[in-house]
C-alpha cells in the first residue's frame, strides 16, 4: 500500500513540477528528437527539481496522478498485453507519468487550467486517504 502525502506536500511537489516543466522547452536542443513518450519521460525524470529529481517527485505523488482509465479498462488493458504483469503495470505507470508531465507543461501557463489540475490531484489524494 502506498503512503499518502499531505495536502501541503502535494501542493509543494506540484508547484516544483510546474516551475520545472511549465513554460520551458521540453527538448534539450532543437536537433533532439525523442522516439516516443517513454524516451521523453526518461529524460525529464532525471532532471533536478528542487532537492530531488522529477522522477522521484512523481514517485512520491503517483497515487495523486490522474489517469483517464477506469478499473475495467485497466483490467482489459492488462489482460490484452503479452508482457508479464509486473512489467505491464510498470510500463503503464511510466506512460501515465509521462502524460502527466506533458499535461503540467500544457497547463502551467493558464491559472484556470492549473487550478483544475491541482484540484483533481487533491481529490485523488483525499480518495486514497479514505481507501
Amino acid at each position: 500500500m502506498n503512503q499518502t502525502i499531505s495536502r501541503k506536500d502535494l501542493c509543494g511537489y506540484l508547484s516544483l513540477l510546474r516551475d520545472q516543466i511549465g513554460g520551458q522547452e521540453l527538448f534539450p536542443a532543437p536537433n533532439v528528437i525523442f522516439l516516443n513518450s517513454r524516451a521523453l519521460y526518461h529524460h525529464l525524470a532525471k532532471q533536478t527539481c528542487g532537492e530531488a529529481t522529477v522522477g522521484e517527485i512523481l514517485k512520491k505523488i503517483e497515487t495523486c496522478i490522474p489517469l483517464a482509465v477506469t478499473e475495467e479498462s485497466f483490467s482489459l488493458f492488462l489482460s490484452a498485453c503479452q508482457e508479464p504483469k509486473a512489467e505491464r503495470t510498470r510500463n503503464f505507470l511510466e506512460s501515465s507519468k509521462a502524460d502527466f508531465l506533458l499535461l503540467i507543461h500544457q497547463t502551467a501557463e493558464n491559472e484556470q487550467q492549473w487550478d483544475a489540475l491541482t484540484a483533481l490531484c487533491e481529490k485523488l489524494r483525499q480518495r486514497n486517504i479514505q481507501h
